[in-house]
């Protein structure tokens, strides 16, 4: 069944939409949406060198304000309006990731290693906000020369909406509309990431094993996340917080006593 426009319009107009994070083959019929934390600058790195080595061209061309990879992975408006339209028509994809590991991640990179490393620029603006929520609900982190801890910036993810949270974490569910996009294959990063990549790419005519080759070798980590944060309180909380996830995405509600 197609959609309208105006179901388009609603969609192109959440929070967490970006044609920086959905990439859509018209051609082939294919639609990845990207899930911030769950693999996808190694999926973007991936990606553009095989099509790069094939000798294949950029959606855009040099004349458009923006990088290599963004002129690979962006295709033209009206290739996103007619995937959303007639998604009966695309095999959409996507890469999730277990809601535990995924939020001590983003915690770990954005917060932690921010902190003793520099401030992404998605977090400049932010942590100032943070760090006056810490203040006005007497938590620990006010201090700038603090490290926000878990627990605080829990607090904090709880304290807002389900679709208005920073995208690194907010629900999986959210960030990736799992609402209103029927998804015909997701891929869980800790079983099937490799597999995915190798099946997106497939489509793509990008060979096979030179991306089995390439798809196991690490480019970019977080580090390793630190799971002692995580006791009966704080992961009931973080069940209720993330319990969508959960439900679409087939992750145990136990599953941090074995991370």
């Amino acid at each position: 069944m197609s959609n309208s426009l105006l179901d388009i319009w609603k969609l192109f107009s959440r929070k967490h939409f970006s044609p920086y994070k959905v990439y859509v083959r018209r051609d082939v019929k294919l639609v990845v949406c990207l899930n911030p934390k769950v693999g996808s600058t190694s999926f973007r790195s991936i990606l553009v060198e095989g099509l790069k080595r094939h000798q294949m061209q950029p959606m855009r061309g040099r004349w458009w304000p923006m990088n290599e990879t963004r002129r690979y992975m962006t295709a033209p408006l009206r290739d996103y309006i007619h995937a959303f339209r007639y998604p009966e028509q695309y095999e959409f994809h996507c890469f999730v990731r277990n809601p535990f590991s995924r939020a001590i991640s983003a915690w770990n990179d954005k917060l932690v290693k921010g902190h003793h490393e520099g401030w992404p620029r998605s977090m400049v603006k932010l942590m100032p906000v943070i760090r006056r929520f810490a203040a006005d609900h007497g938590l620990q982190g006010s201090d700038p020369e603090e490290v926000v801890s878990f627990d605080t910036f829990l607090h904090f993810v709880e304290s807002l909406p389900e679709g208005k949270r920073n995208q690194h974490w907010d629900t999986q569910a959210s960030v990736l509309h799992a609402d209103v996009i029927d998804y015909d294959h997701i891929h869980q990063m800790e079983t099937g990431f490799a597999q995915g990549v190798c099946q997106i790419l497939a489509a793509l005519g990008i060979d096979e094993n030179w991306v089995e080759g390439v798809v196991g070798k690490p480019r970019n980590s977080s580090g390793k996340k630190d799971t002692s944060v995580l006791n009966d309180e704080i992961a009931e909380r973080m069940i209720k917080l993330y319990k969508q996830d959960f439900v679409n995405f087939g992750y145990d509600e136990q599953s941090w006593r074995d991370l």
